[in-house]
């Protein structure tokens, strides 16, 4: 009886070589279109409309920082805006010695014609929108100019106001986005509840 020969790592049979067929690669590539287009559906497939939000978003929540400010530190912060920017404003209370102490005669001059000052303070003092957003500002349904509240020469009044009570302007403001017409983010408040997001589908 001859014995069996032993097999080395150099003697092994080579294995066959397995490789995709074309059928599983289409399957494979199939299989990822499908997952890619799940994701554009949970998305809501529209990245305008979702830029919009996450802006509108931040700016409820420096609308709740304002707000607070005003509580916790008894003033009262006014916001004035042109449509693309925003600035928050302090209420300057000329009668106050304490308040007006350090201010020169010229802008004291000017508060009297208009008592609103740039705020000074930890909380940021402007928000500007990107260019493809714009703002509409509703206060008792009536469409606010903004033109009429930036006077270059006596300054910016405010078309918001944030008391030191916790109440507030009741508004309505729409953020429009000029590559996307098929929606509107509306931001709403009562003047003493939190502010409500809300996005309007239209069809097309």
């Amino acid at each position: 009886m001859k014995n069996a020969p032993f097999i080395t790592e150099k003697t092994k049979l080579p294995r066959k070589q397995q490789a995709f067929t074309l059928i599983e690669v289409m399957v494979v590539l199939v299989i990822i279109g499908l997952m890619l287009g799940l994701a554009t559906l949970s998305t809501g497939g529209n990245e305008q409309k979702h830029e919009a939000q996450q802006q509108a978003l931040r700016f409820i929540a420096q609308l709740d920082a304002y707000r607070n400010e005003a509580v916790f530190q008894n003033l009262d912060l006014g916001l004035a805006m042109d449509g693309q920017v925003t600035q928050l404003l302090k209420y300057i209370d000329i009668n106050s010695p304490t308040v007006i102490s350090g201010i020169d005669q010229e802008e004291l001059s000017r508060l009297k014609d208009n008592p609103w000052a740039a705020y000074q303070g930890n909380l940021k003092q402007q928000i500007e929108f990107p260019e493809y957003l714009s703002m509409s500002l509703f206060i008792e349904d009536k469409l606010v100019d903004f033109e009429e509240l930036l006077d270059e020469k006596e300054g910016p009044k405010p078309a918001l106001l944030f008391l030191s009570s916790d109440e507030y302007t009741p508004f309505k403001l729409s953020i429009e986005h000029f590559n996307d017409e098929s929606f509107t983010i509306t931001i709403t408040g009562d003047g003493f509840s939190r502010f409500v997001m809300k996005t309007d589908q239209y069809e097309q």
